[in-house]
């Protein structure tokens, strides 16, 4: 085996959890900003409001962390369902919640149809590194430079 295949390759990360990652980081800071909405326009006291907002921004981590599982996807609808029923503390919410709940249904669909598309083409990089035929990097090896014995 050359040096360059010793290094252990990185996960390949499905397009969903890398589009589900991004929007997700971002919708916490939307929480964010929701709390401080439920807070300021007293619909809730302080403390329920920011335990609130704490948790739901806790489920988002959770989420993130855990999308490279296809219940982490579920979760994620979940959290985006969730969202939407925040519209029942503030009106307002309801269309925060419809536009990323819209937002995760195409970027899930797309996201599995980009994964579909590139799973023969990983599976042909996988097979093909195996075989020693190209390094991690996707270039050929050269095999005319070793040693014969």
């Amino acid at each position: 085996m050359s040096p360059r295949n010793r290094t252990r390759l990185p996960r390949q990360r499905s397009i969903r959890e890398v589009i589900g990652s991004i929007f997700l980081g971002f919708e916490l800071f939307v929480v964010f900003l929701g709390t401080l909405l439920i807070f300021g326009m007293r619909v809730l006291d302080p403390v329920p409001a920011f335990v609130l907002g704490a948790a739901f921004g806790a489920l988002i981590l959770v989420t993130i962390r855990f999308l490279r599982h296809e219940w982490g996807i579920w979760l994620g609808w979940a959290v985006q369902v969730l969202l939407v029923a925040a519209g029942f503390l503030h009106p307002g919410m309801f269309v925060v919640g419809a536009l990323f709940l819209a937002s995760w249904t195409y970027f899930m669909w797309k996201g599995g149809q980009i994964d579909r598309q590139r799973a023969p083409i990983i599976a042909e990089y996988n097979r093909r590194l195996a075989a020693g035929e190209i390094g991690i990097d996707g270039q050929p090896i050269d095999q005319t430079d070793t040693p014969s014995s």
